[in-house]
C-alpha cells in the first residue's frame, strides 16, 4: 500500500504543526511555571524583607527605650545631685548668716555700755564703786556716747 507523496506532505505538516503547538504550550508552561517561581521568590524575599524591617525596628525601638531609661535615669541623678547641693548650700548659707549675724550682734553689744558705765554728757564714764573715771578710746581721747551706746567698741 502506498501512501501518496501530498498524503506524506500533509502528515509531515500536521506532525510539525502538532510539534510547534506542543512546544509553544510547553514554552508557554515552562514560562508561566517560571514566572510563579519568580513571583515565588519575590513574595519571600520580600516577606524576608519585612521580617528582617521588623526586627531592625524593634531593635531600634529597644535601643531608643534604653537611651531614655538611661537618659531619665541621668537627669534624675542630676536633680537629686542638685537638690543635695542645693540643701547643703542652703546648710552652710544658714550657718554662715547666723555666724554674721552673732558677728553683728557680738559688735554691736561691744558698743553697749555695761553695768558699770554710764553716758554722761555724750561722754563714757566708768564707775567702780564710789570712783568714776573716763573711758578711753585707741587714740587716748574720751569715747563719746549717746544715751546707752558708744561711738566706739567698749570691749
Amino acid at each position: 500500500m502506498a501512501i501518496p507523496l501530498s498524503w506524506k506532505v500533509a502528515g509531515v505538516a500536521v506532525g510539525l504543526i502538532a510539534a510547534a503547538l506542543a512546544w509553544n504550550g510547553a514554552s508557554q508552561y515552562l514560562a508561566s511555571r517560571h514566572a510563579d517561581e519568580i513571583i515565588q521568590e519575590s513574595a519571600r524575599a520580600t516577606a524576608m524583607e519585612e521580617q528582617q524591617a521588623q526586627v531592625q525596628a524593634q531593635q531600634r525601638h529597644d535601643e531608643l527605650a534604653a537611651n531614655l531609661r538611661r537618659q531619665r535615669a541621668e537627669l534624675a541623678s542630676n536633680y537629686r545631685q542638685v537638690a543635695s547641693q542645693a540643701r547643703e548650700y542652703q546648710v552652710r548659707r544658714a550657718v554662715q548668716v547666723g555666724r554674721e549675724l552673732q558677728e553683728a550682734q557680738r559688735v554691736e553689744d561691744s558698743y553697749v555700755l555695761d553695768k558699770n558705765q554710764q553716758c554722761a554728757n555724750g561722754i563714757v564714764i566708768d564707775r567702780r564703786g564710789s570712783s568714776f573715771s573716763l573711758v578711753r578710746g585707741k587714740d587716748g581721747q574720751p569715747i563719746r556716747c549717746q544715751r546707752d551706746k558708744a561711738a566706739e567698741p567698749l570691749r
